[in-house]
């Protein structure tokens, strides 16, 4: 039999597995609770409606909805896109857009056109692990960047400190990738204040910025904050803003339809990229949208899909503040969007190791460390509050709390057999 090894290109052999995904193998259990995936709550699909979308797909355009599209994407679905962005402050035209199967490809893509082996993309610390695997696939490295003690963005000082460093040793940056809103895996948002300093520094530096927003209309705390992309045209207006969006949390992810936002040239290069991955995005998928969308009855489904999360959320917060230890090494974020928070526990406490326990107690997370590109910290794990139900949330936090505190409560009494004098 070949050795494979010997066959495989260099990308190749830099691919990883996703942590999460070979983790989520020990959680199809159906007596265990998981807050590992990123799910959306099912009671949050418009099903009917998008049954009766289709169906008029059907009868409008027949045999063209199963043929092969244009890859730039479906010009219905793009034209409702445009109405969709110009009602939330974004200026652009049909030439500005581009479909995608979900962002996750177009997180795959940029990488490819934008990165030679070693290039370096600056990201936080944390990240989205579908990020780093995309940039770990062609080779490039990560310039981690730790957020402020507010949570509300980069911190600018060691942002400035970690770049001029990589700079005076030669190490080449391409762009920036944020999560602004609601960040995965932390839950944060950063502030408007924060966004203008990234893109001040991001036009000092002569950078892309790479704006992922799964989940920026998943907001149901607070007041909406102007996007990247749109406080850059509002500024100089470079065009050095690229804008990932999906459909997976705002209407279903089975649809796997994401859409670009970027300058014409840029939609460009990565048409081509996108031709030599799979010619063209699901024009049946992309025409049901499209008429979904033609039906005004997104925004409902957005809303509705705000009402039941903050709802989780809010009693995820509170049962959180019920069964978890009282202690200053233990906090957790309180987003006021998204799917996710993120809880940070004693420094001695590898939630890699704690996984295998937690499971044993039927209740699953994800482990801090996958979303580090390099020197991850254990300590920390991310968990989901969108998916589970009531009962659930209440039930997997207790267990989630009792196995915490057996592993403080283990390495306190550890910690005093040591320093008692022998024999006492």
């Amino acid at each position: 039999m070949q050795d494979l090894a010997a066959f495989l290109s260099s990308n190749a052999g830099s691919m990883k597995k996703s942590v999460i995904r070979e983790l989520l193998k020990l959680t199809n259990q159906s007596d265990i609770i998981s807050f590992a995936g990123g799910l959306p709550a099912p009671e949050t699909f418009p099903v009917q409606e998008l049954r009766e979308a289709s169906d008029r797909v059907f009868e409008k355009y027949g045999t063209i909805a199963l043929q092969y599209g244009t890859t730039e994407g479906d010009n219905d679905l793009k034209a409702r896109l445009v109405e969709y962005e110009s009602a939330q402050g974004v200026s652009l035209g049909m030439q500005n857009l581009l479909i995608t199967s979900a962002s996750q490809q177009a997180l795959d893509m940029l990488p490819k056109i934008f990165l030679d082996p070693g290039d370096y993309v600056i990201a936080g610390r944390p990240t989205y692990v579908g990020a780093i695997q995309a940039i770990q696939s062609y080779q490039g490295k990560m310039l981690g960047i730790p957020f402020s003690a507010s949570n509300d963005g980069f911190d600018m000082v060691e942002l400035e400190k970690r770049y001029e460093r990589a700079k005076s040793q030669r190490k080449r940056i391409k762009y920036i990738y944020l999560i602004p809103d609601f960040q995965n895996p932390s839950g944060i948002c950063w502030s408007v204040e924060k966004r203008r300093a990234i893109i001040e520094f991001a036009y000092r530096e002569d950078l892309f910025i790479v704006e992922d927003s799964p989940y920026r209309e998943i907001r149901f705390i607070g007041e909406s904050i102007p996007s990247i992309y749109q406080l850059e045209q509002g500024m100089e207006n470079r065009g050095i803003v690229i804008n990932l969006k999906t459909f997976s949390k705002i209407l279903a992810p089975g649809t796997r339809i994401g859409w670009v936002i970027a300058r014409e040239d840029i939609i460009q290069k990565m048409v081509v990229a996108k031709q030599a991955m799979d010619l063209c995005t699901s024009v049946l998928t992309q025409k049901m949208i499209a008429e979904f969308m033609a039906t005004g009855k997104l925004r409902n489904t957005i809303e509705r899909t705000c009402g039941i999360y903050r709802d989780k959320r809010n009693f995820m917060l509170e049962k959180l503040e019920e069964y978890m230890p009282k202690r200053f090494d233990l906090t957790w974020t309180k987003p006021e969007g998204g799917l996710f928070l993120w809880l940070s526990l004693p420094h001695y406490i590898d939630t890699e190791k704690l996984f295998y326990k937690a499971t044993e107690k039927k209740v699953a997370y994800v482990v801090g460390s996958a979303f580090y590109f390099d020197e991850p910290e254990v300590n920390s794990m991310r968990i989901n509050f969108s998916y589970s139900s009531f009962a659930q949330i209440d039930e997997g936090i207790h267990r989630l709390a009792e196995v915490i505190k057996d592993e403080i409560d283990s390495y306190e009494a550890g910690s005093r057999g040591q320093t008692s004098p022998e024999g006492l």
